[in-house]
């Protein structure tokens, strides 16, 4: 990256390969945090929680459900990654396979702050039913 020019003078620092290295860095952070990304639904607001607590990230072994409400019908609409899990007992039939696969499953809850607490409690009694143990509520603080 250095080079000194024959002549005993100061050796000259290269730009081009330290741009090319900052490349290949920028272009492995964004492929690995856009699968993240594509899982989390910007369109739902979640209920404010002052205390809650940051979690741990366990890309490996967490799977995110979004809990959207849509006033207009009265109802909660639940996706389990992109698929819209209508009636809501396909949700458990989703995550048993995957519990099977993966002992060490963690689910994250994102509901709508709108959505009723009664409908947030069937979506856990539906992955719990699958055999996932370790759910948490996602939330904001801000």
């Amino acid at each position: 990256m250095a080079s000194a020019g024959g002549n005993g003078s100061d050796p000259e620092f290269q730009v081009a390969p330290m741009i090319d290295v900052l490349l290949v860095l920028l272009i492995f952070f964004m492929s690995i945090t856009s699968d993240q990304v594509a899982k989390i639904d910007k369109s739902i607001k979640l209920p404010l929680a002052p205390e809650a607590k940051k979690r741990e990230n366990d890309l490996k072994n967490q799977v995110i459900v979004n809990v959207d409400w849509d006033a207009s019908r009265n109802a909660a609409q639940v996706r389990y990654g992109q698929i819209v899990c209508d009636p809501l007992e396909e949700l458990a039939e989703y995550l048993t396979p995957a519990k099977e696969q993966n002992p060490k499953l963690k689910l994250i809850i994102r509901g709508d702050g709108e959505t009723p607490a009664i409908e947030i409690q069937k979506v856990i009694d539906q992955i719990a039913s699958s055999g996932v143990d370790d759910i948490s509520l996602s939330g904001t603080n801000r």
